[in-house]
């Protein structure tokens, strides 16, 4: 691990760790000396703009790599105008990796923002822009109530990185629910916010890994608590999602998170198997000292254990529940008062419920947590709902080999003891049991006769709808031949009348227009100069004469014969036929038949067209369904056949 590297980890260390960090990470006195360097430039008073000063070797220090300013650099003063757009008030915040400016944005609108800048001594870091951008990157891909939203981002006039985020007015958690004196329901409630941005983290592919009180501000909104999960510099994507185009992984020997609130599998070198239930841990660590003002492991101790032996606490020492941490703490009374309670109050309403809650977000190994951010929350509700939760104790089985581990040789007399008493108990309760069994099997005896008796039932029943599924069956076989048959029957009628139209029309309309039409009627006084009204007469003579006809299809030829003679102005001689079609569609398909009622408004036209009014009129005129075709023939043109849609008059010949 180079120095930049090391100087990142250790300067978000406190000064009493650094010292034990730094023998286990720097073996090298060279590397050593370059990381105290830096260390001591970042702890150096900030020099003026105006003569920023170089760290320079003291005698027998190795020379450090580049040169670092102390101090800030030009883009980092209060009245610096960012980009353009972003002017720099005040300094809010800082931590090992950046800054944070409170700043106002004077284009293209006005507002106040917050702008987090790269620290000058670390600009140049390779690991530290991959971080950078890696933040940059999670909280833009996160749009949530409950997350610091990102605004903008860009790059200063000097090339260094930056993004812009919505100003959050608030103060860190803890202190904003001590300061307001928030109670047990409402502390929880605020933390079931705190829950739901965690898990809409998750779902985005976004592990925190740094989630600790000071990096949750809680802000008043119309006088309600309104929390912001803030600062995911040590995030980690999942599932092969990529923050940063730049390589981004866990340094070789690095320890990432604030050791308060580290989950024990990140409390390793290469701890790189960490996944969503290491801020499950963390989560269940801010409440432990939501509930109990302090960490389940106290400040204190890890101040005095060395680096491995704070790493060792982490992975292996187990936290008391919290109502006992209440009832040993000499700060109780206090703790109480923020929560406007009394002492011996709150450890009992600790007790049960919410020490199982938090001791399963607790547990040292991982698939005992709970699996989501979200099933925590919703634990919680159940018990603001009083409804059981599903935390719960630890099952009898894992209690058991807890107890017995502890203490074995107890228990072995225990046991021989119990095994004599039950010994005992067996031999004076042999006869109840077989009085017992007997009576039962009297009573089972009973049952299974009467299941028997159900059963042939059951069978008789069983016939009795086969055979009527089989006669059903028999009907539907009957229904569909007889379907079938009707089928066929309407199909050949089809064709029948289809072929007798197109032989009528063929044979008596069209076959002038052909040489061997012209040969056919040779002799009979038509010629190719015939006109259709020659052959409309010569078919109206031929139609009585056909014996062969079906009757709806008479009623059709009929009816082509008397439209075509009104629409060549032989009205009268259309009349008859007219009759006709009407009178076989009435027989064959009904006065109300659309057939029959277009055939009744093809006679009353007919009727109409001969001057005869009176009997046009006799019949209530009907508007048919399907409107009719005939065209009426205008003085000098010829007449043309009806069979269709109307066509230009045609000149017989070829």
């Amino acid at each position: 691990m180079n120095e930049e590297c090391l100087f990142a980890k250790a300067v978000e260390l406190p000064e009493a760790e650094r010292a034990a960090f730094l023998d286990h990470e720097c073996p090298d006195p060279a590397l050593r000396a370059r990381v105290e360097a830096l260390l001591a430039a970042d702890a150096a008073p900030q020099a003026s703009l105006d003569a920023p000063a170089d760290i320079t070797r003291t005698s027998g220090q190795p020379e450090a790599t580049g040169t670092f300013r102390l101090g800030t650099s030009p883009h980092e003063a209060e009245g610096v105008v960012i980009a353009g757009r972003y002017k720099l008030r005040q300094k809010i915040g800082e931590g090992g990796m950046g800054t944070v400016w409170l700043a106002d944005q004077i284009e293209p609108i006005k507002r106040t923002v917050a702008v987090k800048l790269i620290r000058a001594e670390r600009g140049q870091s390779k690991a530290i822009l991959a971080r950078f951008e890696a933040e940059r990157q999670a909280i833009a891909l996160m749009d949530y109530p409950h997350i610091a939203k990102l605004l903008d981002a860009g790059t200063t006039d000097s090339g260094s990185p930056f993004f812009v985020m919505g100003l959050v007015k608030g103060i860190a958690l803890n202190d904003f629910c001590d300061q307001h004196r928030l109670t047990i329901p409402e502390r929880l409630n605020l933390f079931r916010q705190i829950c739901s941005a965690v898990q809409h983290a998750h779902q985005k592919g976004i592990i925190h890994r740094d989630l600790k009180p000071s990096n949750i501000l809680v802000e008043s909104h119309d006088g309600k608590p309104v929390p912001k999960v803030i600062d995911f510099g040590l995030a980690k994507a999942t599932s092969g999602l990529q923050l940063s185009e730049q390589s981004l992984h866990t340094e070789s020997g690095a320890v990432l998170g604030t050791p308060l609130y580290m989950a024990p599998e990140q409390a390793s070198f290469n701890a790189i198997d960490v996944d969503t239930r290491a801020d499950v841990y963390a989560l269940g660590v801010i409440l432990y000292e939501l509930l109990t003002g302090t960490t389940p492991i106290t400040r204190e101790t890890i101040k005095r254990a060395s680096f491995d032996e704070m790493l060792r606490l982490i992975r292996e020492q187990e936290a008391p529940t919290p109502s006992s941490r209440l009832s040993s703490s000499d700060a109780a009374p206090n703790i109480a008062a923020n929560l406007q309670t009394e002492p011996q109050k709150l450890s009992r309403f600790v007790k049960g419920d919410l020490d199982w809650i938090v001791m399963k977000a607790l547990a040292k190994e991982r698939e005992r947590r709970y699996e989501t951010a979200d099933g925590f929350a919703r634990d919680i509700e159940r018990f603001l709902n009083h409804e059981p939760v599903l935390a719960g104790p630890p099952t009898a089985g894992y209690r058991i080999r807890k107890f017995i581990r502890r203490n074995r040789g107890p228990v072995i007399a225990a046991s021989l003891v119990f095994l004599a008493l039950v010994a005992g108990v067996i031999s004076t309760t042999i006869g109840l049991v077989r009085a017992a069994q007997a009576a039962e099997q009297e009573r089972l005896a009973k049952i299974e006769a009467e299941t028997r008796r159900q059963e042939a039932e059951a069978a008789t029943e069983k016939e009795r709808l086969a055979k009527v599924g089989a006669e059903e069956q028999r009907q539907q076989a009957v229904a569909a031949a007889e379907k079938e048959r009707l089928a066929k029957e309407a199909e050949m009628h089809a064709r029948k009348y289809a072929e007798a139209i197109a032989t009528f029309v063929k044979e008596d309309f069209l076959a002038l227009t052909s040489l061997e039409g012209q040969d056919r009627f040779s002799g009979t006084g038509l010629d190719r100069n015939s006109t259709l009204l020659d052959l409309l007469n010569r078919a109206a003579a031929k139609l009585p004469e056909r014996k062969d006809l079906d009757p709806r299809i008479e009623a059709e030829l009929s009816w082509i014969i008397g439209v075509n003679y009104r629409g060549a102005g032989e009205a009268d001689k259309g009349v008859p036929f007219l009759e006709r079609a009407v009178a076989l569609r009435r027989q064959l398909l009904g006065a109300e038949h659309e057939d029959t009622l277009i055939a009744m408004n093809s006679l009353a036209m007919c009727y109409a067209a001969g001057g005869r009014f009176g009997t046009a009129s006799a019949p209530a005129p009907v508007t048919p369904l399907r409107a009719p075709r005939p065209a009426a023939m205008r003085a000098g043109r010829r007449p043309h056949v009806a069979t269709g849609p109307p066509r230009p008059p045609t000149r017989v010949g070829t």
